[in-house]
């Protein structure tokens, strides 16, 4: 009988561990829920927003940051959203909330726009 339970209890508790694990090794991954999407699509966005022509695509830059809800501009990087140094600061966000996104500038109109990294949606223009 105290086999049994003991055996029990062993089982259950590398079961418990294992589960452990696999949950502690995907908050390391990206769900698909929370995939960030790529600059050529924040450009698109932009484009299709605010009614854009070919003639705009001139020297389009664009770098990933993290942009705070007062409009305080970090460096970041895509793959692991660590906030790195202070860059600058632009218009507040529309939200009002911090953000990850794309920076992009379009020389031609002289304007930058903050495009949020998961929904898509422009968070701020300068």
């Amino acid at each position: 009988m105290i086999k049994r339970v003991l055996l029990s209890v062993a089982i259950a508790s590398i079961i418990t561990y294992l589960v452990y694990l696999v949950m502690i090794d995907s908050l390391t991954r990206p769900s698909i829920n929370y995939l960030s999407i790529s600059n050529d699509t924040a450009v698109s966005i932009i484009f299709k927003k605010e009614n854009l022509s070919s003639y705009h695509l001139n020297n389009i830059n664009s770098k990933y940051i993290y942009i705070k809800g007062n409009g305080e501009l970090y460096e970041s990087k895509k793959d692991t959203n660590l906030i790195g140094n202070y860059v600058g600061k632009t218009a507040p966000t529309i939200t009002t909330g911090n953000h990850f996104g794309w920076e992009v500038t379009l020389p031609t109109l002289n304007k930058t726009y903050y495009v949020d990294h998961l929904r898509g949606e422009i968070i701020s223009i300068n």
